[in-house]
């Protein structure tokens, strides 16, 4: 096998097994960015899927947390659009305080 390959098949695996199979992807322009003691959480300026206004991500990994927190508030500043990876019928987010009707955790996010 080529390096090129090997390295293809690997960078798969990784992602295959780092992202949940019921992932999603909304579209997110962020209205606000708030930070509480358990958790991070952006607001879009419009609701997704069917009511779902906020994504959340614990604090736990501080970070992480940090590194998220940067992301979400230079979106929110610059006005630009994130694109948030999720499980919608997830409603893990219950335990750092994501209401289950309106607020789903971030698996990951990119900004455009």
């Amino acid at each position: 096998m080529k390096p090129t390959h090997l390295m293809s098949a690997l960078a798969v695996g990784l992602t295959l097994t780092s992202v949940p199979a019921l992932a999603d992807s909304a579209s997110c322009t962020p209205a606000n960015v708030a930070v509480y003691s358990s958790r991070i959480h952006v607001k879009c300026a419009a609701s997704v899927a069917g009511g779902i206004w906020y994504f959340a991500l614990p604090t736990s990994d501080t970070a992480h947390a940090n590194r998220m927190l940067s992301l979400l508030s230079t979106a929110l500043a610059g006005g630009r659009t994130l694109s948030i990876d999720y499980n919608p019928s997830s409603t893990a987010g219950t335990s750092i305080g994501c209401l289950s009707s309106d607020c789903r955790l971030i698996n990951f996010v990119a900004m455009w």
